[in-house]
């Protein structure tokens, strides 16, 4: 298949039809109608609209959120806003026949599916720019710079881009993903042209990689040095001050311009499918762990939390986690979180060995110190040695524990391992093991752990999938 008949098959995946249409648009009408009823009996309520890719017209098939933004007068405090959103929110979705869930952003929202479309229930503060009171603030003035600036066509490259980026893993700001946002995928659009041109653009990237449309700054060295650290600055049209690619992570931008390479090299449908349609059969989960070594903890969750909050606990833990273990003597290779964000969480580490050798090296002083003989003498009667290498004396130290797992037990115990206290508890009495058997158990009712394992094991990309 060549790259035009590639693209053109992609756009029927990622386009939504008149169908889709007609089904999405009669929730964000009933939606509308029930924000407007029910903000009118809520002080402080400014207005009501839709906001997003929805309204951009660049949401992509099988992805629609409807984003009903509720207007507050910026006199409002946050406590109060939060209040009456969450209450509102709740309000209109159980009013659209859904269940209410609330999330969390700069500040808390309702969400709820209805009809199969997710409906977001959202606060902002009703501001001129820049005066900005909370994130979502800016939300409004993205969704009109978009429309504004797009041209006519340029949606569907828009759609490609994301429905590339979503097939690569590389697709969500939020936590869990620290990928690209679709307000970011429309800005690269604005900035490179087409779908294509993004992806020959991101293929020749090399951090620091600088974007501005309005060309607000005069140098590259300016931005750097505003944005320092950022592998990727895209300075946001409404707001100077921001970068709107501050949420993707090295990895994820690294992914991407990988991916970029290698699907304009051998163009596939298959950077835009991701992970449909693929059964995941426990006996290719077991093959793939046999003769690796893994150490994980796998904990119920004691409360239902907002994800973001959820994965933020669980990345921090994560990266506390493989710094204990790094600091008792193993390498970690690999490590990865999941949750199916309600009930159950899993952090899993793949390491160089579950046994340490029992006796490890210690380094004493140099000869030269005082403390020298001091060593000398406590470590005669404890270690193998000592003995003089260069300047310095040296011991093999007995280690009193070698098992990654018991270790592991002992340092969180102890309190030695920075783990999120909203998770710690849950953490301590849950499983902590080496052999995945336990997970693949478990796995036999939960698909999605089952791809999380397998996808682990693996250890490539999704674009890199067969």
């Amino acid at each position: 298949m060549n790259l035009e008949d590639v693209i053109r098959r992609a756009l029927k995946i990622v386009k939504p039809t008149d169908k889709d249409r007609k089904r999405l648009n009669s929730v964000i009408e009933r939606a509308l109608d029930l924000a407007e009823k029910y903000s009118s009996e809520i002080d402080g309520v400014t207005g009501v609209s839709l906001e997003g890719s929805v309204a951009k017209n660049t949401w992509i098939k099988d992805r629609a959120e409807a984003d009903i933004f509720i207007h507050f007068d910026s006199k409002i405090p946050k406590g109060d806003l939060e209040e009456r959103v969450i209450e509102l929110g709740s309000r209109i979705i159980r009013g659209l026949g859904g269940v209410p869930r609330l999330m969390y952003a700069d500040h808390p929202y309702v969400e709820g599916v209805i009809d199969g479309i997710t409906v977001d229930i959202v606060a902002c503060y009703d501001v001129e720019p820049p005066n900005w009171i909370g994130a979502t603030d800016r939300t409004p003035y993205h969704t009109k710079y978009v429309i504004e600036n797009l041209r006519e066509g340029q949606e569907d490259e828009v759609r490609l881009l994301k429905g590339f980026m979503a097939g690569c893993g590389v697709y969500g700001a939020e936590i869990k993903v620290k990928g690209f946002s679709g307000y970011l995928t429309e800005l690269l659009v604005l900035a490179y042209g087409s779908f294509l041109e993004v992806l020959r653009e991101v293929a020749n990237w090399h951090p620091p990689i600088i974007i501005d449309l309005e060309r607000y700054y005069e140098s590259s060295e300016e931005l750097i040095e505003l944005f320092r650290g950022n592998p990727l600055i895209v300075i946001d049209p409404i707001d100077r001050a921001r970068n709107v690619a501050a949420a993707v992570s090295n990895t994820r931008l690294s992914e991407f311009v990988l991916a970029s390479k290698l699907f304009l090299k051998k163009p596939s449908l298959g950077f835009f499918k991701g992970k449909e349609g693929r059964k995941i059969r426990l006996s290719d989960i077991r093959k793939l762990s046999k003769n690796r070594n893994f150490v994980y903890l796998f904990f119920r969750l004691r409360e239902e939390k907002p994800p973001d909050v959820l994965w933020g606990e669980l990345r921090r833990s994560e990266e506390g986690v493989k710094r204990a273990l790094e600091r008792l003597g193993f390498r970690v290779y690999r490590s990865g979180s999941w949750t199916d964000e309600r009930r159950h969480a899993l952090l899993l580490f793949e390491v160089d060995q579950v046994t340490l050798p029992r006796y490890m090296l210690h380094k004493g002083p140099p000869v030269y110190l005082r403390n020298a003989e001091e060593f000398v003498e406590l470590w005669m009667r404890r270690g193998i040695g000592p003995w003089v290498d260069g300047d310095r004396v040296y011991v093999l130290r007995a280690r009193d524990e070698t098992r990654v797992s018991r270790l592991l037990k002992r340092e969180i115990k102890r309190g030695e391992v920075a783990i999120s206290r909203g998770i710690l508890d849950s953490v301590k009495s849950g499983k902590l093991g080496e052999d995945l058997g336990h997970l693949i158990e478990f796995g036999k009712k939960h698909e999605e752990l089952r791809r999380f394992l397998i996808e682990f094991l693996e250890a490539r990309p999704v674009f890199l999938r067969k």
